[in-house]
């Protein structure tokens, strides 16, 4: 039993904190070192240097060991943080399925700069995983439910009426307010709505005629391609990308189902590369410049056709379904 305890303590502490060599500071970690079965958690890969450099993490596919099973990933970002360090980390969504101690071995991870290439190894890292606890004389019972009170239109209705008339209220109060500001009328035309793809081909029109790269401009050439493409997500699919990070982005293009993987992992190679150009300063190939662009303009235009159909599907159901109650 001494012997179980003394291994279980030896894993959970391995691979916590970050090593260092020379001044890169890396290490690898869990969200946490105890689970319960079925649950998901990330396993973060991170790598913190003085300078920019060029970091490959591990690669894996389905698993990181047995019985550890990689939902998604990877996922990987780079910015650079309060304290002037450079900040490079890469995660995977993790699952595991069956009960026991796992250990994730020590795994490679290459750093290389004009004066340093070396392959750092990671320390190993533990984890718990349990099942749930059952009483086998009680046995599954479901939730007891909360007891439902009636509730009085009556008395709910003033309150309504009341809370409507002060929103309006308050509402009309700010907009008089903020046009007399802005010295705006208090009516007026409605403005002709250009579709978010007409924008962001309009933009990369721009982009591509301005030739900023070939005038060495390279850092505003990505900044305004990213912008577009972010731009056209969260006006198009309603994803906040101006706001997001890189990983944020990619981690809501996910959820997005009418992105491709193949799509996605484009616009994931465009944003890392603009962030090593703009906090980096990194020199892409003048054929990686052309290829991002291309690779903009094709998201746009395939993500732009793939709506479309999916929207007259829509329609198409949608009319199908009305004659089909008018028949009835």
């Amino acid at each position: 039993m001494k012997l179980r305890l003394t291994l279980l303590i030896v894993i959970l502490l391995s691979g916590i904190g970050f090593l260092k060599a020379q001044n890169i500071e890396y290490g690898v970690g869990l969200d946490t070192n105890y689970m319960l079965i079925g649950d998901q958690q990330y396993l973060t890969f991170k790598v913190k240097s003085d300078v920019p450099i060029r970091v490959q993490f591990p690669q894996l596919k389905d698993s990181v060991v047995a019985g550890v099973e990689i939902v998604s990933g990877p996922f990987r970002d780079s910015l650079k943080e309060k304290d002037g360090k450079w900040l490079y980390q890469q995660k995977y969504l993790i699952t595991v399925f069956d009960t026991g101690i796992y250990q994730i071995p020590s795994m490679p991870i290459t750093v290389e700069n004009e004066s340093y290439n070396n392959v750092l190894r990671t320390e190993p890292l533990g984890v718990i995983v349990n099942s749930f606890q059952v009483d086998e004389q009680k046995g599954n019972y479901d939730i007891v439910m909360p007891y439902a009170t009636p509730v009085n239109f009556a008395e709910v209705l003033p309150w309504l009426l009341w809370g409507l008339l002060a929103a309006a209220v308050i509402a009309a109060i700010v907009w008089y307010i903020l046009r007399r500001r802005k010295n705006k009328p208090f009516f007026e035309a409605k403005k002709e709505v250009i579709p978010p793809y007409v924008i962001a081909i309009r933009s990369l029109d721009e982009i591509k005629a301005s030739k900023l790269y070939q005038s060495d401009k390279v850092k505003e050439y990505y900044t305004r391609l990213t912008d577009t493409v972010r731009q056209y997500l969260d006006d198009e699919f309603h994803i906040p990308a101006m706001e997001q990070t890189s990983f944020e982005t990619i981690c809501s293009l996910e959820q997005c189902s009418l992105v491709e993987s193949a799509e996605r992992e484009k616009v994931a190679a465009m944003l890392q590369n603009a962030d090593f150009v703009k906090f980096a300063k990194s020199l892409p190939l003048p054929d990686e410049n052309v290829r991002y662009l291309d690779a903009a303009y094709d998201f746009v235009n395939s993500t732009n056709r793939r709506l479309k159909e999916a929207q007259e599907k829509e329609v198409a159901e949608k009319a199908k379904e009305e004659k089909k109650l008018s028949e009835e």
